[in-house]
């Protein structure tokens, strides 16, 4: 099942004002994400074979169109809170990952010198509207298992992006991870029996395993990311220090990884990206 390709012929204008989104932006040469790499995988006979479906197709490469693995829900700079109304939307999927919170732990960004206290309470506000969301993703969509991962965590930012305190949101994401750890066992049995939790957050490297921003992922990074979801779904135990052992090898990163033009291309601009800091989702 996949939306958006009754779309195909209008992109990119198809804009969607309720969530702030163009959901038909024309396919992309190479790159998509993490979802980019597991239709790679697919294809190598190595991965998982999938279609996606979702409410946009942004970010989303040729391949990927092809395939029926273009549509998705990822929604840049939104909060779990935020997520709430997407969580509720129709769906007829069987997986669904969940990568959820990262934008969330700006707000800690907004205090200065915050104290322990103040960092437990963006954390805990931001873990316990994930498990809302989860919740509300388990209610709408009864057929679906859901896979939840404890978050990445970010990186020091290149130049030319503006430096940010990255080692203080590194702080709030332990502790939002292990929020989720520990309140794990207090999701209901029925839901709990629909849900596995994937630790992503010793899976990327810091430095090469990201984007010059320091918070999205590098082709790399969501190589990796990529593997340890396949990891997951297939019942074997994610390995941080070899994320990707068994799943694919040089080859499949050559295809995949951009060159500096288009890595340039792919790169969200400053000015947008500075709009993530102040929960701005992207209107274009």
């Amino acid at each position: 099942m996949t939306y958006g390709v009754q779309f195909a012929a209008g992109f990119p204008f198809c804009p969607v004002p309720a969530i702030g989104q163009y959901i038909c932006s024309p396919p992309i040469a190479i790159g998509g994400g993490y979802r980019g790499w597991m239709a790679l995988f697919s294809f190598e006979g190595d991965g998982i074979i999938f279609t996606t479906e979702g409410y946009q197709a942004g970010g989303s490469n040729t391949s990927q169109w092809i395939s029926n693995t273009q549509t998705h829900d990822g929604y840049p700079g939104w909060t779990n809170e935020k997520l709430m109304p997407i969580a509720g939307l129709p769906s007829f999927s069987d997986i669904t990952l969940v990568h959820s919170g990262t934008n969330d732990m700006w707000q800690i960004l907004k205090i200065q010198n915050p104290t322990d206290a103040q960092i437990d309470q963006v954390a805990s506000s931001a873990g316990a509207s994930l498990f809302q969301l989860l919740n509300q993703l388990l209610a709408n969509n009864p057929k679906a298992y859901v896979f939840v991962a404890k978050i990445i965590q970010v990186s020091a930012p290149q130049a030319p992006y503006n430096s940010f305190d990255y080692n203080t949101v590194n702080k709030v994401i332990f502790k939002y991870n292990n929020y989720i750890s520990n309140n794990w066992i207090n999701v209901p049995p029925a839901n709990r029996a629909r849900m596995a939790l994937v630790d992503m957050s010793q899976v990327l490297q810091q430095g090469p395993d990201y984007s010059g921003d320091g918070v999205h992922p590098s082709g790399l990074g969501y190589m990796k990311i990529a593997c340890t979801w396949i990891q997951a779904i297939k019942g074997q135990q994610p390995n941080p220090q070899a994320p990707c052992s068994g799943i694919t090898d040089l080859s499949a990163v050559q295809k995949m990884t951009p060159s500096k033009s288009e890595a340039k291309q792919m790169t969200l601009p400053k000015e947008q990206f500075q709009k993530l800091f102040q929960g701005k989702p992207r209107s274009n």
